[in-house]
Order: C-alpha cells, then structure tokens, then sequence
C-alpha cells in the first residue's frame, strides 16, 4: 500500500490537521493519532481530555493488530470504605438542561474514575511512534498557550454543561473565564495544560502518575474523593486482542471485552447480514434498517442478559459471537418479525449529550489507527496549575451497571466505545469508530454496512440519516424510513418518533476507506463538526 494518500478523520478542523501536519513531517499514524488526540483536548474540549480515558486500536500493514486500552479505572479506596461512608464522598447530581428533557448527570471528587489515557498515548508512542514525542505533542501546546477559536457546536457543548463546568473555581476559570460561556469565534485556551505536555514530553508520563503531577491530581480530589498515589503508581499498561468477526466478505477488528460496544457491534452485523439472507425476512419486504432495529433490540437483550453482576466485573462473553449463538438470536429475531407486535427489550440508561469523540488515521504505508477518548462531562474538578480536568466516569449510569462505586477495585468500567477497522483482501479497507454513548454503536454498523455492503461513498454513508432503538422507541432522522418504513415499523410495535434534522444524538462517525487499488476516501461525520485532512 505505499504511495496512497495518508489522512486523518476527526471531529474538528484543527485536530484532523494536527494529525496530518505529523503526518507531512515524517511521523506515522500512530504519532498522527497522539497529536490529534492531543490537541483535541483544546479543540473539542469538553468532549475529551487529558484527565480522562479511551482506547487505540492499530492495525500494522503486516497485519499484526492490537487494542491498547487507556480507559478508565475503578481506585482501589472504596473497597475498604467502611459501612455509611459514602455519606462523606463528594458526589453530586447536577441536572442538565436539554431543552426538551433535564437529565441529571453525577460530578465531584468521587466522580473521577483513574485517568488512563495519557499513560496509554505514551505507551503507544513508545512501542510504534516514530517521531521524537515532544514533536508529536508540539501541535498541541501551541494551541493550548495560543487557543482555538470555538465553532458553534464546541461553544453549545461548554453552554450546556455550564452547570457543571462552573461548580468550582479552577474549573470556572477555564470554562468560563469572563464569568460566562463562551461564545462562538471566542478561543479556547489552556496554558496550564500546555505546560503539562511539555513536562511530560521531557520527563517522561511517570510525571503524571508517579511524580509533583500525580500528587496534584489526588489532592485535588481530597478530601471526598477516592483516588490515592497507589492507584495513579500502579502499572495499568493493558494491551488486548482485538475482537475479530468475518462479516461482508472481510473481517472487522474491534474492542474485546471487558468493553461491551465492540462485541455488541460486531453481534448486531453478523445478525443482520444473516437476516438480510433469509428468505423468511425477505419474503415480508422489510427494508434493511428495520432489520437493523431487529438486531439493536436483540443486542440490547444479549447486553442485560450476558452482563454479569459488578461483583465479578461487567463482561461481555465472546461467545455470543459463536454461530449457534448467532443461529439462536436469529430464529428469536425471526419470530418476531412475524409477529404483529415485540417486547420492548432492554431498558439503558440514555445519555443524550454522549461526551466522547474519534479520530482515525491512515498512514502511507498502510499502518492504520482508530482511537476514541472521552473525559465523561467531566468532574468539575480542574487540578490547579495542570490544566488537567478530570473524568466524571464513577459518575456515569451507563458504565456503572450495577449502581455507583460497586465495580471491583482496579477494574477496566465497561465502556461502549468501538475503534474499529474493517479489513478485506489483506488491507485496511476502512478505519472508523463515534461518539454518542449507546448510539454509537449504531451510528458504527450503520456507516460500516452503508459503505462496505451497500457501497456508498464514505462521506455518504456517514452523514446518510439513522436510527437508534432504545426502549421500544425508534428515533429516526429524516428520511430514515420514510412512510413505509415508518408504518412498518408501527407494525411491528416500536414507537417511532421523528426528528427535524440530523443530530449529535446520533452519534459522530469520522471514517476513512481504502478501495481495491489503493484509492483512499474519508468523511467526517457533520453532526459533530466532522474534518478531514489530507497528507
């Protein structure tokens, strides 16, 4: 694959253009991830963050393929916190303002799950970057001392979570400064954060987890919190298989278990493609998104059905990928098709805001890389003289299935985030993964299916309208379904409920595909101000 174009896909102009400025300069694609990883704490700044978590994905163009997983950690204090202490944590609930709906969200000291993701940046430059690292991060602290202007969509993300963001004063200054949200074309600056990428980039991410950096950030959550100097000193560095399912003629590579969003994903697909092949589905004309919905449903039961109690940490066996697995889903999916009405399924938290992002990257020589990272809403908790915000993850329903603080100490908390890539004829045929909590698992099959099965161009098949299940209610953007897919699906018992526009509900794909010579496209998802740029 060398001489095709390199590029990255992300979620703003400015941290697909770091990623491809690496790239010109002679860095590969995991040093184009770590610097679009970097600077987008600055760009997309309350949707990810140096205090927070994510999961890297890189797939080298011999094949070799592994899951670097820098999610966030369950602190080991909890476990000994004897009976009525958590009467003294500092955990709030702060409501949310939607417009349409309040939604409460949980932020504080005991909010702030281990911050994983700058260790895993460092342990991926380490073991595959090329580039010296303080080159790598260079992009990142001139934009944290210059700042990035705020487009529309960055601006309402600080707007609505105000409430949060202004709690406490070290985060209030750097949110809102002027003592209001900022507007948009008003930069967006960290200077204190700049100065931690540049220890760092020195001295090396033992600074941030063993040294002055490290102690800042667990006095920063005292008292109150449960995060101590043994769980920011203990080795976390976790390296995973992949999760390989053959589906459309190649195989897709995805997170493994203890996250759920990639089995669940790669689940859904492969009950798909053998819906789409089975004359009794085909017999009733469904189109292929009411099939899809099929298989949200039946993945929403295999995820409360399969999950196992918090005790023994939140899992989601491999096995459900089996094919008698796959063969029994299939017949129950089946039976209700034929049907006039279905059970509601599993009931998940929503979480409508979905503070995460994803950046893919394809280098010359084929080397591809899906990351996707995400700080929660975030603590409210900023670490003075850091710039870093920590994560709100202990503070999150989705990932916490069994209740608050009840995962066992040092356990991965279950993410739904995917990087994924797709590999057909021996090649990286398309890198991508979202945002969007529960949606982006469907924001993922849908953009992978549009573009692999029904062969659309990348772009299109990103920004082309979704659906999400949840609930026995079926969102759809605008021509989703169309009336007969929309009287279908009252058919079938979903209640189907129509949006205006398009939305960052439903999730934010930014994708990259290589055709069979070599010719390589990419599209970022316009939901969440998706941007690509070209190397």
């Amino acid at each position: 694959m060398n001489g095709h174009r390199a590029c990255v896909a992300a979620g703003h102009p400015r941290t697909a253009e770091a990623g491809a400025e690496v790239l010109r300069a002679g860095g590969n694609a995991v040093d184009a991830a770590i610097a679009a990883v970097a600077i987008s704490f600055i760009a997309e700044p309350v949707l990810t963050g140096a205090g927070g978590g994510g999961f890297m994905l890189i797939r080298e163009p011999d094949g070799r393929a592994t899951l670097l997983d820098g999610f966030a950690r369950m602190p080991r204090m909890h476990a000994n916190r004897p009976a009525g202490a958590r009467d003294t944590l500092d955990f709030c609930a702060v409501p949310v303002d939607f417009g349409d709906t309040v939604q409460t969200f949980y932020v504080g000291r005991a909010s702030v799950a281990v911050p994983n993701l700058m260790r895993m940046l460092f342990d991926a430059h380490r073991s595959h970057g090329r580039m010296p690292i303080r080159d790598v991060l260079a992009p990142a602290m001139q934009a944290a001392r210059d700042g990035v202007r705020l487009n529309a969509l960055q601006a309402s993300f600080i707007r609505l979570l105000t409430p949060i963001l202004t709690r406490e004063d070290e985060c209030r200054r750097l949110h809102a400064p002027e003592g209001r949200p900022p507007s948009p074309g008003e930069p967006f600056r960290n200077p204190d954060l700049a100065s931690t990428l540049e220890i760092l980039a020195l001295d090396g991410v033992d600074e941030m987890y063993r040294g002055d950096i490290a102690r800042a950030v667990v006095a920063s959550v005292s008292p109150g919190g449960l995060l101590t100097m043994r769980d920011m000193e203990t080795a976390t560095r976790l390296r995973r298989e992949p999760v390989s399912s053959e589906l459309a003629g190649g195989a897709l590579l995805t997170n493994p278990p203890p996250s759920a969003g990639g089995v669940l994903i790669a689940f859904s697909l492969m009950l798909l493609e053998r819906l789409l092949a089975h004359p009794s589905a085909g017999k009733h004309g469904l189109p292929w998104r009411i099939l899809l919905a099929e298989t949200m449903r039946a993945a929403s039961l295999v995820r409360a059905r399969v999950t196992r109690p918090p005790e023994a940490g939140a899992d989601i066996p491999a096995d459900i990928l089996d094919e008698s697995s796959l063969k029994r889903w299939l017949n129950s999916c089946l039976q209700h098709l034929e049907i006039s009405g279905i059970s509601k399924g599993a009931i998940e938290p929503s979480d409508r805001h979905g503070s995460t992002t994803h950046i893919s990257v394809l280098d010359r020589e084929g080397r591809a890389v899906s990351v996707t990272t995400s700080n929660g809403e975030g603590s409210g908790i900023v670490v003075p003289g850091t710039g870093l915000h920590l994560n709100n993850m202990l503070g999150e329903e989705d990932i916490n299935p069994g209740g608050f603080h009840r995962l066992p100490a040092g356990a991965t908390l279950p993410s739904m985030m995917a990087p994924s890539i797709f590999v057909r004829d021996g090649r990286p045929a398309m890198i991508l993964g979202s945002g969007g909590s529960n949606r982006l698992r469907g924001a993922i099959m849908q953009a992978l299916h549009q573009h692999v099965s029904l062969d659309l161009p990348v772009a299109e098949a990103v920004a082309a309208p979704r659906i999400h299940l949840e609930n026995g209610v079926l969102d759809c953007e605008p021509g989703a379904l169309g009336e007969r897919g929309t009287a279908l699906a009252e058919a079938l018992g979903w209640q189907v409920r129509p949006w205006r526009e398009p939305s960052v509900y439903f999730g934010g794909v930014h994708a990259i595909a290589v055709d069979a010579n070599g010719g390589v496209q990419a599209g970022g998802d316009p939901r969440r101000g998706g941007a690509v740029a070209w190397a």
